[in-house]
């Protein structure tokens, strides 16, 4: 992964349950299961930066997902080149599964109109499933652009 930007979806899982207060959000109370965040990178250093930050424990938190990390470990990266900012797309996408919840408004999309960059599943959803949906949606996607999958190095301690 060069330094190209994209859109990310991080795929944390928590094996517990657990309590984490997220910056001025308040408190999140999680349950087990996986909690997918959708962000995008298009800064300097593009998916490489942002990645390498995520995946480490910020020691001071910057985002929503700073907070987060601190508690529960990251499990996979799923990720596209795009050239196109897809995180509301991609968080609106997962959130509409019949299997999904929003564990905390606001999370992650205090600067757009989505209810939430945060979503919650019982089970992992799998890659080519959503690869699936993104293309029922390509209509309005134009081009398609690979998304890759990546495991974290945490979970595979």
């Amino acid at each position: 992964m060069i330094q190209q930007p994209g859109t990310y979806t991080l795929i944390l899982y928590a094996n517990e349950p657990f309590i984490v207060e997220i910056g001025k959000l308040g408190e999140l109370q999680g349950k087990p299961g996986y909690y997918l965040y959708c962000g995008s990178a298009f800064g300097p250093g593009g998916l490489t930066a942002r990645l390498n930050h995520h995946c480490h424990i910020a020691k001071r938190p910057h985002w929503h997902i700073d907070y987060l990390r601190k508690k529960i470990a990251l499990s996979h990266i799923w990720y596209s080149h795009d050239p196109i900012k897809r995180e509301h797309d991609w968080a609106q996408l997962l959130g509409g599964y019949s299997t999904a919840s929003f564990p905390q408004l606001d999370f992650g999309s205090s600067d757009c109109k989505c209810p939430s960059h945060l979503i919650y599943f019982q089970q992992k959803p799998t890659l080519a499933d959503f690869q699936r949906n993104i293309s029922r949606h390509a209509v309005s996607y134009g081009k398609l652009f690979p998304i890759f999958e990546t495991q974290s190095s945490e979970m595979s301690k």
